[in-house]
């Protein structure tokens, strides 16, 4: 116990003096620590706000426990066939996946259904309308098919099953407390129960935890969710013309003279480039992608390749302005390697995409502005730039 105990303060002193060099950097400490400061700004608005929406969502669900109370004294002869079809309309979009293409009339309780219905949903259909309190009568003359390639009102659409709501993908503000109270608390007692139960609690309280305060689905959470991704925006208005932004931005080698996090980008063949950048916390990362639309002075849009260790999607719109400017807009996809857990980390720090462009657009605003910029120590000028680069394949 003792030596475990001495691990684990040696690993605390190690922590502390690795984000004391790390906050405490004569050139970039400054605006770490900025950046931190309004991180924690940031997320104290975001726990206001979540606490109005919190306090909101429990208001509401007293407010319909008490209808619902209220509602098992009431005769349903009293319901007006307005409130009926607005019942119906609600049980027909979670029977049907094309509840638009269902034709609803109601008079003193007799209900009639029309128009347009996948044959397999039919009996769903109508078992869910007679559940509806106030329906006395049903008759339907609906239209039914097994092949709705030809049916414009049957294309697309999803049937929305209802599902508990934990097993949702998204939970309210309240499944996220109780969750939040839950997972904390079972961390509590793995911490005074160190027997392998205790620990396996505490670790399940753990994800509890991280999967309510997040509010994603766990394979997300740890990045094994492949299909989903963060998306980040970014706009910004540079006083250059869109055909220097464009020269610059459409080849990909100027990148590592201006963004320090980039480290270098090597062309290969069929307009393919190496990247290699810095991740969260300095940790080297490699993928290769490829320019894969080059509008002259309006767009640049480039795809990481299958398999990358980082998959990445982005498009650069450049827009010339009135007053001689340019507006350059930046949206980009990304998987994090380490899941949405290992981006909030990396948020929290500053090392995060969303900042690495942040501190990207001031350093790009620099070089074309004042015709300079300074990148690790190093300053660049616009001359340095070039504007050859592979063409889009």
């Amino acid at each position: 116990m003792k030596r475990e105990g001495l691990s684990w303060t040696l690993f605390g002193a190690f922590g502390a003096g690795a984000l004391t060099m790390y906050f405490a950097d004569p050139n970039r400490g400054k605006r770490r620590r900025a950046t931190l400061r309004d991180t924690f700004l940031h997320s104290g608005h975001d726990i206001r706000k979540f606490a109005m929406r919190f306090g909101r969502d429990v208001e509401h669900r007293a407010e319909g426990a008490v209808a619902g109370t209220r509602r098992l004294f009431e005769d349903d002869d009293e319901v007006s066939d307005t409130v009926l079809e607005q019942r119906i309309r609600t049980a027909v979009g979670r029977a049907v996946s094309h509840p638009h293409a269902v034709e609803v009339n109601c008079t003193g309780g007799s209900v009639f259904l029309g128009g347009w219905v996948l044959a397999d949903e039919v009996s769903e259909l109508t078992s869910a309308v007679r559940a509806v309190r106030g329906v006395r009568e049903l008759s339907t003359f609906l239209n039914t098919t097994d092949h709705p390639q030809h049916i414009s009102a049957l294309q697309g659409g999803v049937r929305r099953r209802h599902l508990p709501e934990f097993l949702q993908q998204s939970w309210s503000p309240t499944a996220r407390v109780l969750a939040g109270l839950a997972g904390a608390g079972l961390i509590a007692y793995g911490a005074t129960h160190r027997k392998l139960i205790g620990r396996t609690l505490g670790a399940n309280g753990a994800i509890l935890l991280a999967r309510s305060v997040l509010n994603t689905p766990l394979k997300r959470m740890i990045g094994a969710d492949e299909t989903a991704g963060l998306r980040i925006q970014k706009a910004a208005y540079i006083n250059a013309t869109a055909a220097d932004l464009y020269e610059f931005w459409k080849n990909p080698q100027n990148y590592p003279k201006v963004f320090a996090h980039v480290k270098e980008i090597t062309p290969e063949q069929n307009g393919i480039f190496l990247w290699h950048v810095a991740g969260p916390a300095g940790i080297p990362l490699s993928w290769r992608g490829r320019i894969t639309r080059l509008l002259p002075e309006q767009c640049i849009e480039w795809w990481s390749l299958p398999g990358s260790t980082v998959e990445n999607h982005g498009v650069i719109h450049l827009e010339a302005q009135k007053d001689g400017r340019t507006r350059v807009q930046i949206d980009m996809s990304y998987n994090p390697p380490a899941g949405l857990l290992g981006h909030a980390v990396a948020a929290l720090l500053g090392l995060d995409p969303k900042s690495a462009i942040d501190r990207d657009m001031v350093q790009l605003k620099s070089l074309f502005e004042q015709d300079k910029a300074t990148v690790d120590g190093h300053k660049v000028t616009k001359s340095e730039v070039k504007s050859e680069s592979e063409p889009a394949a």
